[in-house]
């Protein structure tokens, strides 16, 4: 055994004294620090072995809205039910009673779809009404009203059913 190596007061050494790798001054015992440079910073979290709760909670969450994106699309559910406002009830359409006056019906988007079902899901589209195009309401059932087109020279009416918010009321 080497003399040096048992006089040391340092444990499996063979140096009798430690100096600071960074500033190069002598390290008191048991050597773990130097008093100038403080302790050493902790390592980076190991990747291995798992995941933060934040990391874990958005991971979930991201699958989660993969998932609900995935059944809406293969189960043809309707997006725009999804994120109308729970509070907002539609108000029925008001029908005049006086004879006097006149209630017209009006398409009032760019392009209404006519559909042979008070549905979007297992119904077919007839026609698709122009904006400003007057209807006549036949029937009312939830939030679909069955109507039939003006006539006119260039088209023939039409009946079929279309959702009443696609309609604005007017007084004549």
């Amino acid at each position: 055994m080497n003399p040096s190596y048992s006089m040391s007061p340092y444990p499996k050494t063979k140096r009798e004294y430690q100096y600071c790798d960074s500033c190069g001054t002598l390290l008191p015992a048991p050597g773990f620090y130097c008093i100038q440079c403080n302790p050493p910073e902790h390592p980076e979290p190991d990747p291995e072995k798992g995941m933060g709760f934040s990391q874990a909670c958005l991971r979930i969450f991201l699958l989660v809205l993969v998932f609900v994106v995935v059944a809406v699309f293969k189960l043809g559910i309707d997006s725009t039910v999804l994120f109308q406002k729970m509070d907002e009830q539609e108000v029925p359409l008001k029908v005049a009673k006086d004879e006097d006056y006149k209630m017209v019906f009006k398409v009032n988007v760019s392009f209404a779809n006519l559909r042979n079902e008070p549905n979007t899901k297992t119904s077919t589209i007839l026609f698709v009404l122009t904006q400003g195009t007057e209807v006549e309401v036949l029937e009312k059932k939830g939030k679909w009203s069955k109507i039939r087109s003006k006539s006119n020279q260039k088209e023939k009416s039409r009946t079929g059913w279309l959702v009443n918010r696609l309609l604005d009321s007017e007084i004549k």
